[in-house]
């Protein structure tokens, strides 16, 4: 076990245990120090007598989505540990820098399921799409870590990775003045935003399915509370999770930055479409069955190529020719694409109108099955091109197929 500055053992993460998560053995651990050691009750007195001290008696402590009352003891349990993890002087340093200032950072997280990654992406802005390794430790961290034994419970799968900002936040939570708060804590709900924009957009990639999972925020470690400060956080409810998952690399980078900054740009009304367009999509990438999987990538291609159309009888005819015409380059390539839609579209509307897929016939679903990746690459380019480029004149577009 690894000896910390005062010869105090480090905890590590737990990855089979299920006693105690690593917060509360932390303070079970510190707890004791503080009551029955000669250094524990030295921090307590020295800090105790600290007029900055003195004044968060009362206060709620913001971590960002939590907060939590200060108490002198906690205070002292996080600079025993942070002293012990990081010296004497950088923990003193980290300590007056909380006592004096208004705002503190928190790292604003979003954990996702459907992505991993061997390195830490940093995108613009200081947004970074960060794997579990590399995440503040943390009792979500490690129980995502943990390894499940029951074989006979049903594992639903975990977060690899997160998406994550570092946000600044009120110090103190104002919880008799909620505008006030939320007006202080803008860089932190505008970054939340961002953070499933991010989750969204990912969606885009080829193969890539990405579920926000947990939103939550956590203390910078060498900061004030720390761990000792407690958690919290929301879950976002998706009917369908999957178990797939997609490692993303450093070429990566520069598509999603791309993709950020041309979602940025779109008018709101098309960010909400193509946002239904992308979750569907998601949904269509993580469904096992073949019948699902195709009736959602069918509807999320008819709201991006037909949000306009109201001739019932034209719809078909209307969907092949704008897909192709709209990515398709050159007349081989646009019969292919023409070809690859009528097909998502016929499927689509068997599943959806009877339930039933190519009559039930196992060599002909098999066939749906093995095409079902190159139609959901397809259903990417077009998504993509509609990002960068916005919903043309479609009139225009089909009358210059027709001459």
């Amino acid at each position: 076990m690894e000896i910390g500055h005062l010869n105090i053992p480090k905890p590590v993460l737990d990855k089979v245990s299920f006693e105690y998560d690593i917060q509360t053995r932390l303070h079970l651990q510190y707890s004791k120090l503080i009551e029955n050691t000669d250094i524990g009750n030295q921090v307590l007195e020295i800090l105790g007598s600290d007029p900055r001290v003195q004044a968060l008696d009362g206060k709620m402590i913001s971590s960002g989505i939590s907060a939590v009352r200060f108490e002198l003891k906690t205070l002292a349990m996080w600079f025993l540990w942070a002293v012990n993890e990081f010296g004497k002087k950088t923990a003193e340093e980290k300590l007056n820098t909380f006592l004096e200032v208004e705002k503190v950072p928190v790292v604003n997280t979003l954990w996702v399921l459907g992505i991993e990654l061997n390195k830490t992406l940093e995108l613009e802005h200081g947004y970074r799409i960060v794997s579990i390794e590399e995440m503040p430790d943390s009792r979500d961290k490690e129980q995502y870590l943990r390894h499940d034994f029951n074989a006979l419970m049903h594992i639903l799968p975990k977060p690899k990775a997160a998406i994550t900002c570092i946000s600044s936040v009120n110090k103190y939570r104002c919880s008799d003045d909620p505008m006030q708060e939320r007006e202080g804590d803008k860089d932190f709900s505008d970054s939340s935003c961002y953070l499933y924009e991010i989750a969204l957009l990912l969606n885009a990639l080829n193969g890539v399915s990405c579920v926000p999972y947990y939103s939550t925020s956590y203390t910078l470690p060498d900061m004030p509370i720390g761990m000792f400060g407690g958690s919290g956080g929301g879950v976002s409810v998706y009917d369908v999770f999957g178990y797939g998952s997609s490692s993303l690399s450093e070429d990566e980078k520069g598509n999603i930055n791309g993709l950020l900054s041309a979602y940025g740009k779109l008018p709101t009304n098309d960010k909400v479409r193509i946002g239904r367009v992308l979750s569907r999509l998601s949904q269509a990438k993580r469904r096992n069955q073949i019948e699902d999987k195709i009736l959602d990538l069918g509807i999320a291609m008819e709201m991006a190529l037909l949000e306009d159309n109201k001739n019932n009888d034209q719809l078909s005819l209307s969907f092949r020719l704008r897909g192709s015409k709209l990515i398709g380059r050159e007349k081989e390539e646009r019969k292919n694409i023409y070809r690859q839609l009528k097909d998502i579209y016929n499927y689509r509307s068997q599943v959806a109108h009877s339930g039933i897929l190519c009559g039930n016939d196992p060599e002909k679903i098999k066939v749906v099955r093995e095409r079902f990746q190159e139609y959901s690459l397809l259903a990417e380019r077009i998504i993509r091109h509609l990002i960068f480029n916005g919903s043309p004149d479609w009139t225009g577009l089909i009358l210059d197929v027709i001459e």
